[in-house]
């Protein structure tokens, strides 16, 4: 199990830190230019992309004009937009290469792209300038981390945990709830999970909202040997992200387990089964958890099951239940008013 929680630790890692939906790779193109203190030129090199389209020679005795026309019509896509994206950041940063703002960007555009080594360079560069700037030190740690190299990340990630720490405003402080969630979620791929606990949880504290680091928490509090903790942690995450999200089911499914707590178990494999596409496995298990002591939970997991299914009737009748039983459940609540059933005043 220790294996898979470092997995999906790393798989969350990378959700979180890389701009999802980028596919395949852009051509490494230049801007490999230093901040100048204005006294180092700054090569403009040229963004190297063929802009030549080849044509099929064209058979013997078609006319001339065939092939005038094909040339007059035929329009060339251009660039696809990540490669607009690039070849505007790197502009920018060419035309005014002192400006911070600007490098950030590019880095960021880089590293969005999967084009690490000189998005690495990017942020190392800023930081010759500025050692403190926390946005390049943490885009220079989630870089780091993508490549693998864990200990210079966190390292990188402490240093804006330390330059925050006495701030006026760092009990809201996005920035450092960034870097801590980072500093947990490093310990946790290296097995040092009471030093992730201690990271998640300052992480939390800025942003209770944060269901990643809600998960991971329940993770590491499990690994630690606290399931009881874990299973707050992870209802409190699946309260935020109540479907779609299978890995919080399973991780409290085996708390439960730990905990001798034999229905609840049941009641999370019966959703893990839900969020794996199996909805009549899922549904024969939570049939017989709708009169027991996880009967609410049950009961709303069908509900769900129901509404995914688009059986309108059956979810607004499973919801109903549901607040027979506990008037103030807010998720049944909500169910129904996405149906259009909810009470109107």
């Amino acid at each position: 199990m220790g294996d898979t929680m470092v997995k999906e630790a790393s798989c969350l890692y990378a959700a979180r830190a890389l701009v999802p939906g980028v596919r395949g790779s852009c051509e490494r193109t230049g801007v490999e230019m230093k901040l100048s203190r204005r006294t180092t030129s700054v090569p403009d090199r040229a963004l190297n992309r063929l802009l030549g389209v080849a044509v099929l020679t064209l058979a013997l005795g078609i006319p001339t004009f065939g092939v005038i026309y094909y040339r007059d019509q035929h329009v060339d896509a251009g660039p696809t937009l990540i490669e607009r994206q690039v070849q505007t950041a790197e502009q920018a940063v060419r035309k005014a290469p002192d400006n911070i703002g600007l490098r950030l960007q590019l880095a960021q555009v880089y590293q969005s792209t999967k084009q690490l080594d000189i998005a690495l360079k990017q942020y190392d560069e800023i930081l010759t300038v500025d050692a403190t700037n926390r946005m390049a030190l943490l885009g220079r740690g989630d870089v780091l981390v993508a490549k693998g190299d864990l200990t210079k990340a966190a390292a990188s990630f402490q240093k804006v945990v330390t330059g925050a720490k006495g701030g006026e405003f760092s009990s809201a402080d996005p920035q450092l709830q960034k870097a801590q969630y980072s500093l947990g979620q490093i310990a946790l791929m290296q097995g040092r999970a009471k030093d992730a606990v201690a990271s998640l949880q300052a992480a939390i504290k800025i942003d209770p909202t944060d269901a990643d680091a809600l998960y991971l928490l329940g993770t590491a509090d499990l690994k630690t040997g606290a399931p009881e903790r874990a299973v707050v942690d992870f209802q409190r995450a699946l309260a935020f992200v109540p479907t779609g999200w299978c890995e919080p089911y399973s991780q409290l499914s085996q708390a439960f387990k730990k905990l001798g707590r034999t229905p609840n178990a049941e009641y999370a494999g019966a959703m893990v089964d839900f969020c794996q596409k199996r909805p009549a496995d899922a549904k024969r298990r939570l049939q017989t958890l709708t009169s027991g002591p996880v009967a609410v939970d049950a009961m709303l997991g069908l509900g769900m099951i129901a509404e995914k299914e688009s059986d309108r009737t059956g979810a607004i009748s499973w919801y109903q239940k549901v607040l027979g039983a506990d008037a103030k459940n807010f998720d049944a609540s909500t169910g129904l008013n996405r149906l259009g059933a909810g009470k109107t005043s």
